[in-house]
């Protein structure tokens, strides 16, 4: 019970409530996200209904309506899991005493490994499988995470390249196994 108090009375300290005043999970910002995140879900669900008939041209059959809502399930968890972790980035970089010259560094070292795999990425999917990727994707992107884990920044640049390309991999592999698995139908 006295650990219980004693998180309490963490939570309530002035620090966190400090660090927390400028997130924006906190601030206004936080609501229009998730409203945004609402909108293009049920955005989504509308899209997906139809008449599901598949006649005269008008819109997919009912398994392909199966198919495009377990894709755009698959779809918003790992963007959800790609998004949440944004804005915390850089306060747990500075946290662990980083200047802010090697934060900048370390977010070039994903975005330059996104920048350099994004150019494979599509080819990569065709040539071993859109599953594989996919599933690479979230090899490598749980690798990314464990790697913020360590204040080594060798450890942490590691994980931002693994990021990059897991990123890479995010935005082609699942969208060329929607288009690939459209044209199939």
């Amino acid at each position: 019970l006295s650990t219980l108090a004693g998180g309490a009375r963490e939570l309530r300290s002035p620090i966190l409530i400090e660090r927390l005043r400028g997130s924006p999970y906190t601030s206004g910002w936080g609501l229009v996200f998730f409203i945004s995140v609402a909108a293009a879900v049920a955005l989504s669900c509308l899209s997906c209904k139809g008449d599901g008939t598949g006649k005269g041209g008008h819109g997919p059959d009912r398994e392909f309506r199966a198919f495009q809502r377990t894709y755009l399930a698959v779809y918003y968890l790992a963007m959800l899991a790609d998004w949440l972790q944004g804005p915390y980035v850089y306060a747990l970089y500075d946290s662990y005493g980083f200047s802010s010259h090697d934060i900048a560094v370390l977010f070039v070292g994903g975005f330059g490994s996104s920048m350099v795999f994004g150019t494979f990425a599509g080819a990569a999917a065709d040539r071993i499988g859109r599953k594989t990727c996919g599933l690479l994707y979230a090899v490598l992107y749980i690798l990314s995470c464990m790697t913020k884990h360590y204040k080594d920044y060798s450890m942490l640049m590691l994980g931002r390249v693994l990021g990059g390309v897991a990123t890479s991999l995010l935005f082609s592999t699942f969208e060329s196994w929607l288009l690939c698995e459209h044209n199939a139908r």
